[in-house]
């Protein structure tokens, strides 16, 4: 049994949560990649997965050696590139993106980043939803937000200032807000969904409000918040990044400009491993260097779980 190469039919199944997705990523039949999941469950002597007409699941055990095998084959992997050489960085990155950030900021980075490293093949999944980067199969996962309580290895890329922006029009029909409190009698189209309501922090030197928002519609894609806003349905607090061409085009406008949003940042999130393949490691380097300033060392700021 080819121990290396059942570990990488394990994993691929588990990303596209079926044999015959593996079988397609693999090149390969289905009929093999079932095999060589069972001789692996059969050496192991343990279940690694559930499976049902439709879909599989990992077992406690699965899930476990689902981490490690990534790991080892990562590790394997950077074996190769190293060994490699000249040769150049290889390989596969698989990144999970925010809708708005993927589609505003890293499709204009990806043609110099394929330049600089044409062997590296980038995958992209656009979706606002929180991804457990290892379950979702991702090497990365990029998203915006405070990392304070989180359970991946985190590395902050650059930050991300928010501002609470209106529509002019809107302003002219509902008064323009003097103070964090007055937000509490407009309507205000929040971030998040399945809520029925949002409260906000706001700042100003040592001075900090707490008001509880509500509005006809919440969504969870900011450039989604931004078309709303500009229809005049509210006020939203939405990231600069997002807002900043409705700005400059006067179809928003800021307000409450002296108080401030707690801040938030844009982080790359990715297990911690005792070995970064060269590839992933180059990514994100690649990111901080065009996007922002480099605050530390990559951390264990865990990552947002979903």
């Amino acid at each position: 049994m080819d121990r290396i190469e059942c570990m990488r039919a394990f994993i691929e199944a588990v990303r596209a949560e079926s044999f015959a997705g593996a079988a397609r990523t693999l090149d390969v039949p289905r009929s093999k990649i079932s095999k060589l999941v069972k001789d692996l469950e059969q050496s192991l002597g343990v279940k690694l997965l559930m499976r049902t007409t439709r879909s599989l699941h990992l077992t406690e055990a699965g899930t476990a050696f689902y981490e490690d095998a990534q790991e080892v084959l990562a590790a394997l992997e950077e074996a190769e590139e190293r060994a490699r050489g000249t040769l150049g960085i290889r390989g596969i990155v698989r990144c999970n993106v925010p809708v708005s950030f993927g589609m505003r900021v890293l499709a204009g980075l990806v043609p110099r980043f394929l330049e600089r490293y044409p062997d590296i093949e980038l995958q992209v999944s656009l979706t606002d939803h929180l991804i457990d980067p290892v379950r979702g199969g991702f090497d990365v996962t990029i998203r915006i937000a405070d990392l304070a309580d989180s359970s991946f290895a985190a590395r902050r890329i650059m930050p991300a200032p928010r501002s609470l922006v209106a529509s002019p029009a809107y302003l002219a029909q509902r008064g323009t807000p003097q103070a964090p409190d007055d937000l509490a009698d407009h309507a205000f189209i929040n971030y998040g969904c399945l809520q029925s309501g949002i409260t906000i922090q706001l700042t100003r030197g040592k001075e900090v409000r707490r008001v509880r928002t509500r509005g006809p519609v919440m969504a969870d894609n900011g450039d989604f918040l931004v078309q709303m806003a500009d229809a005049g349905l509210g006020i939203a607090l939405v990231p600069d990044f997002i807002a900043a061409d409705a700005i400059t085009a006067g179809t928003l406008v800021r307000v409450l400009e002296d108080w401030s949003a707690p801040p938030i940042a844009v982080h790359a999130l990715f297990q911690q491993t005792r070995s970064m393949s060269l590839r992933l490691r180059r990514f994100i380097d690649f990111l901080v260097e065009e996007l922002g300033e480099e605050l530390g060392e990559d951390c264990d700021d865990p990552a947002i779980s979903s």
